[in-house]
C-alpha cells in the first residue's frame, strides 16, 4: 500500500539584477519573479546540479512553462560571484528556505537592451553561448510586474542574483493503508522546516527511520526510539510527472523497537538533505502501532510531488 506524500513541494525563483557603472559607482537595481520552466522541474529528479549559468537576451516574448530555449542572445555568464544559503522563514506561516546563485556580467560582456533572462543547467558556453538546458526564464520587469527592456552599457558590471525558494508544506495528509490486512490511520507532514535546502534534487532517499513515538510539529521530527532501515529504493523518474515512488524496508533485525508509530525520512542529493517528511500511524481500531517484531518484516510505500508555488 502506497501511503502517498502527496503535499505540493512548492518552488519559487526570484531574480535581482545590480547594474553597477564601473567608472562613477552608480547602480541600478530590479528585482522580479520568473516562471520556473517544465524542464527545470524535471531537474529535481537527476543527480546533478541544478543551475551552472545565467544567459542574457533581448526578445520580447512572454515565456511559457513548454519553452527549451531563449531567444536573441546578447550574452552568456558561469562566472559565480556568490552561492549560498538565502533568507528562510521558519517562524511564520508559510515556512520557506532559500538558495542563491549570483553570476557576473563583466563590462563588455552582454551589452545592449536587455529583455529576457534565462538559468541554465548542464554546461554554457561564453563563447558561442550554447547551452544544455534551460531551468528558468523570465521576462525583466518593474517593480509593479511590468515587462520592460533594461540597457547594459558597455562600462557596467551587471550581477545577476537568482534565489530559489522552496516551500515547505503546510497542511497535513491524512488517510488509511492496510498491512496484513489490519487497518492503519496515517498522517503525513512536513518535518525539521529549518533544515529543507532548495539548492540540491531530491533525487534519492538519504535515510529513513522507524520510531516509537509520535510525529512532531512542521519544525521537529518523530520522538521515541528508532530504527534505521534495511534498504531503500526510489522507482525510476517518469518524464513530466514531477512524481517519484518510494519503498523502504526493514528486514528481520531492523526496526525491532516495540512497535512503530512513525517514520522519519529525508529525500536528497547525496549526502544533503532537500526535504524531510514524517509519517505517523495508528491502527485504525484501538490505536496501536505497526507490531513489528524479528519475526516479520515491513515494506511500505510513499509518493510525494511537486511543482510552482
Amino acid at each position: 500500500m502506497t501511503t502517498e506524500v502527496n503535499h505540493h513541494i512548492g518552488l519559487e525563483g526570484i531574480f535581482n539584477f545590480k547594474l553597477t557603472n564601473s567608472k562613477t559607482g552608480e547602480t541600478r537595481q530590479f528585482e522580479f519573479k520568473n516562471l520556473i520552466l517544465n524542464s527545470g522541474l524535471e531537474r529535481f529528479a537527476v543527480d546533478s546540479d541544478l543551475l551552472v549559468g545565467c544567459i542574457l537576451g533581448s526578445s520580447g516574448s512572454t515565456p511559457v512553462e513548454s519553452n527549451t530555449a531563449i531567444s536573441n542572445i546578447l550574452g552568456s555568464s558561469t562566472t559565480l560571484q556568490s552561492f549560498g544559503a538565502g533568507s528562510s522563514n521558519t517562524t511564520v506561516l508559510p515556512y520557506y528556505t532559500s538558495r542563491y546563485w549570483t553570476y557576473r556580467f563583466i563590462e563588455g560582456v552582454a551589452t545592449g537592451n536587455i529583455s529576457q533572462v534565462a538559468m541554465a543547467y548542464g554546461t554554457v558556453n561564453t563563447t558561442t553561448n550554447a547551452y544544455s538546458g534551460l531551468f528558468s526564464l523570465a521576462l525583466v520587469k518593474d517593480s509593479n510586474g511590468t515587462p520592460i527592456t533594461i540597457t547594459k552599457l558597455a562600462d557596467e558590471v551587471l550581477d545577476v542574483t537568482y534565489t530559489l525558494r522552496i516551500y515547505v508544506p503546510e497542511l497535513d495528509v491524512t488517510g488509511v493503508m492496510y498491512i496484513s490486512g489490519v487497518a492503519y490511520n496515517y498522517t503525513v507532514r512536513a518535518a525539521q522546516a529549518a533544515a529543507w535546502n532548495a539548492g540540491y534534487p531530491f533525487n534519492n532517499v538519504y535515510y529513513a527511520s522507524a520510531y516509537t513515538g509520535a510525529i512532531g510539529s512542521l519544525t521537529s521530527s518523530p520522538s521515541g526510539s528508532s530504527s534505521g532501515n534495511s534498504s531503500s529504493t526510489m522507482s525510476s523518474y517518469v518524464a513530466g510527472s514531477f512524481t517519484r515512488d518510494i519503498t523502504l524496508f526493514w528486514d528481520l533485525n531492523a526496526g525491532n523497537i516495540g512497535g512503530i508509530r512513525s517514520v522519519y525520512l529525508s529525500l536528497a542529493m547525496g549526502g544533503t538533505n532537500a526535504v524531510l517528511f514524517q509519517v505517523g500511524y495508528s491502527n485504525a481500531i484501538d490505536g496501536t502501532a505497526i507490531p513489528k517484531d524479528a519475526t516479520k518484516r515491513l515494506t511500505l510505500k510513499y509518493r510525494f510531488t511537486w511543482g510552482r508555488v
